[in-house]
């Protein structure tokens, strides 16, 4: 279990805070100091790569276009945020970015040769938290990239939606509501991300089983523009998967085996699968890991001891 205390839901502010008097610089190298963690250096934009982190995934043109124009007329007022990545063979510093990707974008589009930077000095899941909070918290990005930024959080590092929560300043519930919507299929994701459906829409798509069905469902109700009531009602008439309805419904049956799902992957903080034959009686359970310490993790939480 994670021990770091509750500081991202503050937001960018305690990146930002009690700054020291700007530091200019027109060129960066590996042989200079740049341990002055509070101060603005002037990083060359071409030392800038982007974060491996970064949840947006859709970067909109004619808003790139308009912030690059800004940028010409007034500079870039708002310091990006970035790390210090090794040297290579002594020459230009490089630094991978952490918060600011829409400002460096537009500053290249603007023809700037450096942009205004605070260096800090943070590790991976320290970065993939201030990524995910920068537009988290400002709300800049679809439902569909939050819900993979924090499902990233979580099978990255091994986090449980309630830890996930108090970094990005979300409630628990949230977190788990919007990281449920990687369960659907591609075209419905495709759908939300896109807003011809919302958040909502997803929530009530979950309760279809069936992918086929629920990929139907998905198209015809951005087609016809329904209401998230509209969807829940056709979603309820959706079959059971395998067509079998057990002695309480399909339906019912298959709501519960959900909600398992989603209490164990709480509780270990990575996907879990419930599979059952037709009679409901039996079947199994498949945990998901991504690598040998995210593995190491689930064993620990599961009380296995090597």
């Amino acid at each position: 279990m994670s021990t770091k205390p509750r500081r991202l839901g503050r937001g960018l502010s305690s990146l930002l805070e009690a700054p020291a008097p700007v530091r200019i610089e027109t060129q960066v190298t590996a042989t200079q100091d740049v341990t002055a963690d509070r101060g603005v250096l002037s990083v060359p934009v071409d030392a800038v790569s982007p974060s491996p982190f970064q949840p947006r995934e859709r970067f909109e043109d004619s808003g790139l276009a308009g912030l690059a124009e800004s940028i010409r007329r007034s500079g870039v007022m708002q310091p990006i945020i970035v790390r210090p990545l090794a040297a290579e063979g002594g020459g230009t510093r490089r630094y991978e970015l952490v918060a600011g990707e829409r400002r460096w974008r537009a500053a290249r589009l603007a023809g700037l040769t450096a942009v205004p930077a605070l260096v800090r000095d943070l590790d991976d899941e320290s970065a993939a938290e201030w990524a995910v909070v920068e537009n988290v918290q400002r709300e800049d990005l679809n439902a569909i990239e939050r819900a993979r930024a924090l499902r990233g959080l979580a099978d990255r590092f091994g986090l449980t939606h309630g830890e996930i929560a108090d970094r990005v300043g979300l409630e628990r519930s949230s977190v788990a509501n919007l990281v449920r919507l990687t369960e659907l299929d591609a075209r419905s994701q495709e759908l939300i991300a896109t807003g011809a459906l919302t958040a909502g829409h997803g929530k009530a798509l979950l309760a279809v089983g069936d992918p086929s069905r629920r990929g139907a469902l998905a198209e015809r109700a951005a087609r016809e523009s329904w209401t998230v009531r509209r969807l829940e009602r056709e979603a309820r008439r959706a079959p059971a998967v395998g067509g079998g309805r057990g002695p309480h419904g399909g339906g019912t049956r298959e709501a519960v085996v959900a909600d398992l799902e989603r209490r164990l992957a709480q509780r270990l903080g990575t996907k879990v699968t419930i599979v059952t034959g037709a009679s409901g009686t039996k079947g199994r359970i498949v945990v998901e890991f991504y690598d040998l310490d995210h593995f190491d993790g689930l064993m620990a939480r599961m009380g296995v001891s090597k």
